[in-house]
């Protein structure tokens, strides 16, 4: 018998069969700390230590995606690893994955590259798997392909509304005539929706009183999470351990976040992690326009600079401290001589431009300022036409629209798009890909596109502030990803 045997217990889990000694090695292998435990009142009133426990120890249970990782472990340590014959691969051959795609009688102008094909072969031997599939990478289509081959009953799960429908254009263009629910008016609880693919939001399925019941999941034998890095938040995390009776399951995503946590979690529901190309090898095998980055440093003057980093007087405590995080960013969005600045690079691009913001009072204000001067456009998240704004920017020249993070950096597909300011500062290396991603599409216009990293110097003596420490670490992401970037100093007073 081996010293590990991994037992099925659904689609969602699996169980551990192994010695006491050997769980607990599993277990605190596979515990990691919360992402800011040390805010949680459980955390501070020490009714918690901030863990999170992949592998119960009591039950022995973890979710089913770990078994690869569970078996990588055992190999590190030497230990003998059997599993039911329900955890076995597909034998499934690349000349099969082929013969499967040049049968589906695709449209003459789609075409396929040799990682689409070894990313979906690898996705139909193991029956989950994680993609890690970058903008431009046709990962539309591979979703498409996975589905098509399987035949039974899909349901796949998008972030907003703006991809549900996108996501119909793309298999309805790729050729498919089956019946495509995509929610739009609101998902039937019954329990055989009459429709080959079910696409809609994480939001249709766990929300308040529409929730779909657990029975519900199980007309479904195949589920795609799409932007599977949001697969951490707990609602998405109930979703995809419902799905007891789904053995196909697969995440898409551009990136993964970099906490361990995180990935191990996404890892669970979907599966291991698979590489399908980069977005390095998408611009140099001319799949996706090629991007420069001019990152552009205000340098505050020295008046600014030193009455900024004056002590403030701390409201609950009554004691002197720096100003906070939020206080900068309040600070910076609300300085007037910022904006222009971004109003007039704007205005001095010539092609449609990008301006992305975080909050609406920012975004707002930067509308404002250039509704009256150009073709402007405004997109946050009570705006419900952003379709409409979407199909019209494709049309027009010199356009400009200004959209906040939330509702644009994720799957919005706008390929006329020329330059993006980032009006906003982020570290998040998810947000970071993401927003350069609506920037890859390509467009008969455009030979190369260019994002403009707005980076705010507030430092005084040896005091750094936030938004510049953001900015060193775009700018290793920028070098891990090996895009192309200098960086600008201008003066503002």
């Amino acid at each position: 018998m081996a010293d590990v045997h991994l037992e099925y217990v659904n689609a969602a889990q699996i169980r551990i069969r192994t010695e006491p000694g050997i769980l607990m090695e599993l277990s605190d292998n596979f515990t990691f700390f919360k992402e800011n435990y040390k805010f949680d009142p459980k955390y501070k009133a020490r009714a918690w230590d901030g863990k999170i426990r992949l592998i119960n120890r009591l039950t022995a249970v973890c979710y089913a995606g770990l078994a690869l990782r569970i078996k990588k472990f055992c190999d590190s340590r030497g230990y003998s690893l059997s599993w039911d014959s329900e955890l076995d691969y597909d034998n499934v051959s690349r000349n099969e994955v082929i013969k499967h795609l040049e049968s589906l009688g695709l449209p003459n102008w789609l075409e396929i590259r040799d990682y689409q094909v070894d990313a979906i072969t690898k996705c139909l031997r193991s029956r989950r798997r994680t993609l890690l599939s970058p903008t431009s990478s046709g990962k539309s289509f591979m979703i498409y392909a996975i589905l098509q081959w399987y035949k039974k009953k899909t349901l796949i799960i998008v972030p907003t509304i703006g991809l549900v429908q996108q996501m119909q254009a793309d298999f309805e263009s790729y050729g498919f005539k089956g019946v495509i629910d995509t929610s739009m008016g609101g998902l039937l609880k019954d329990y055989d929706i009459p429709a080959d693919i079910v696409i809609t939001t994480w939001q249709s399925l766990d929300n308040g009183k529409k929730k779909m019941p657990k029975e519900w999941f199980d007309q479904f034998s195949v589920v795609f999470g799409d932007e599977a890095h949001g697969a951490k938040a707990t609602t998405l995390i109930k979703i995809f351990t419902n799905m007891e009776n789904t053995p196909y399951r697969f995440g898409t995503t551009g990136t993964l976040p970099n906490n361990a946590l995180a990935q191990h979690t996404i890892e669970g529901l979907f599966g291991a992690q698979y590489v399908t190309t980069t977005t390095r090898e998408l611009i140099d095998d001319g799949h996706a326009a090629d991007i420069k980055i001019k990152c552009i440093v205000l340098r505050y003057s020295e008046d600014v600079r030193k009455d900024f980093n004056k002590p403030v007087k701390d409201k609950k405590t009554g004691k002197s401290r720096k100003k906070s995080y939020q206080e900068e960013i309040d600070f910076i969005i609300d300085y007037d001589k910022r904006n222009d600045f971004i109003k007039n690079l704007a205005l001095s691009l010539k092609g449609n431009k990008l301006v992305f913001f975080r909050l609406t009072d920012h975004g707002e204000n930067i509308y404002n300022t250039l509704k009256d001067h150009t073709n402007a456009f405004y997109i946050d998240g009570s705006v419900k036409n952003r379709e409409e704004i979407r199909k019209a920017i494709e049309e027009e020249e010199n356009a400009i629209l200004v959209a906040s993070l939330g509702t644009t950096s994720t799957g919005v597909s706008i390929n006329k798009l020329h330059h993006m300011i980032a009006a906003s500062p982020s570290k998040s290396k998810i947000k970071v890909l993401q927003s350069i991603g609506r920037m890859l599409r390509q467009h008969e216009s455009k030979v190369e596109a260019v994002l403009y990293d707005i980076v705010d110097d507030l430092s005084y003596g040896k005091q750094k502030n936030y938004t510049l420490q953001h900015f060193e670490e775009r700018a290793r992401i920028y070098d891990s990803e090996q895009f192309d970037y200098k960086i600008y100093t201008v003066g503002i007073k």
